[in-house]
């Protein structure tokens, strides 16, 4: 386990439940929008099965972006991008690595079946973190308050 050698932990501030909450609020209406427009061209499927296929590619493909956001582009979504918030490891700080985020994303659906209580339990933890944040074991931050150390 790697430890925080590059950024003053005292100077961190862990995102609270409102602006993740925005955050995240934002990026289901982007990905809800990209949905429909990629569902657009394939109304007329009366086969259960090819509409079955076509949104689990949809699916997969969102979730790859998604995944692909949190990897390459400085831990944030859309959502969190404007909130000015981001993921990262919750020991070194730094942008989280394809395993962390599919825990992550995995996570989300373990946050959200008990009434999305997996949510809740930020509002209960020092670092505020929710119930997919301890599953791999990532923390959201604000990003301006990650100051190097020195």
């Amino acid at each position: 386990m790697q430890t925080n050698t590059k950024y003053n932990e005292s100077k961190v501030i862990y995102a609270g439940f409102l602006p993740r909450w925005i955050a995240f609020t934002i990026d289901n209406a982007i990905f809800a929008f990209i949905t429909v427009v990629l569902l657009l061209p394939f109304p007329f499927f009366e086969d259960s099965f090819q509409v079955a296929i076509q949104r689990t590619l949809t699916t997969l493909l969102l979730v790859g972006v998604i995944l692909y956001m949190w990897v390459n582009l400085d831990g944030a979504t859309p959502g969190k991008k404007l909130m000015k918030i981001k993921v990262v490891d919750a020991n070194t700080f730094e942008t989280i690595g394809y395993k962390q985020a599919v825990k992550r994303f995995l996570g989300y659906i373990v946050s959200s079946i008990p009434l999305l209580l997996g949510f809740v339990v930020g509002a209960f933890t020092g670092k505020k973190q929710t119930l997919h944040d301890k599953i791999a074991n990532t923390v959201v931050v604000e990003g301006d308050s990650l100051v190097p150390k020195g």
